[in-house]
């Protein structure tokens, strides 16, 4: 977990807030050359988001450090198909 996210990480675990009407994206960032590790932050706040009611949408952007593409470049296409299925979704509940 990076240590500007531990505080908030620790704080969901204790305190167990009900996020049923939350939804949520992920983008994890990692260097596939640590794989014990690859993402494991984001890929832990989605683990305890869930377990907490919220509910996804979309898949985890995954990005690698060690590909040798900048995270800004990959993450502005994946924001924008996310703002698209979030979307989707508010129209469909309307």
């Amino acid at each position: 977990m990076p240590d500007n996210a531990k505080n908030l990480y620790e704080s969901l675990k204790s305190a167990r807030p009900d996020l049923s009407n939350v939804q949520y994206g992920v983008i994890a960032l990692g260097d596939r050359t640590y794989a014990e590790t690859f993402c494991n932050g984001g890929k832990r706040f989605d683990a305890i988001l869930s377990e907490l009611g919220a509910r996804r949408i979309g898949e985890i952007m995954l990005h690698d450090a060690s590909a040798g593409t900048m995270p800004e470049e990959i993450a502005v296409q994946w924001a924008g198909e996310w703002i698209f299925a979030v979307r989707k979704e508010a129209k469909l509940a309307a």
